[in-house]
């Protein structure tokens, strides 16, 4: 790998972008449980997206280490559980990017499906997984007319001077 494919602390390029995109969910996911417990009623619709979000994430890192199938259950859960899922998750996501990218993972998914996905793949799906469902809900928000936080990748290098 050339010298210029390193970031400032010796990381290969792809991955310190993994990480850094990361960063931007996790953002995007606060500003959004921000937004959504911010409101006169949260709706119940918004918080139950949010709290299949993070508990979703956790479901894969659990079958990334290897621990039995949870329950699919995705409670609509308070702000506070939320942020410190969310920031929980941040933390497992830089780990898996930093000592785990290449690691091939065998699981079988609720369906009784068994599959192996390697875990580079499996953090891609993931943050796709969240684009996903933001889009959700400012799709949801927009139906109703109602001022959304705008949460994509450029405007959060723009609000975080990145």
């Amino acid at each position: 790998m050339a010298e210029s494919d390193r970031d400032d602390r010796g990381r290969s390029a792809p991955n310190a972008e993994f990480l850094r995109m990361v960063d931007q969910c996790v953002w995007a996911s606060r500003q959004w449980v921000d937004f959504v417990y911010s409101r006169a009623e949260p709706e119940a619709r918004p918080r139950e997206l949010l709290g299949h979000l993070m508990t979703s994430e956790r479901i894969w890192f659990d079958r990334i280490a290897g621990v039995p199938e949870a329950a699919d259950d995705f409670p609509a859960l308070d702000r506070e559980d939320l942020i410190r899922g969310f920031e929980a998750n941040r933390e497992t996501f830089r780990s898996l990017i930093e000592n785990r990218w290449n690691d091939v993972v065998d699981f079988r998914r609720s369906t009784g499906e068994e599959y192996h996905a390697r875990v580079g793949d499996i953090v891609a799906h993931l943050l796709t997984h969240g684009y996903h469902h933001r889009g959700q809900l400012a799709a949801h928000y927009a139906r109703k007319g109602v001022a959304y936080p705008n949460t994509d990748h450029i405007h959060y290098l723009i609000a975080n001077r990145l």
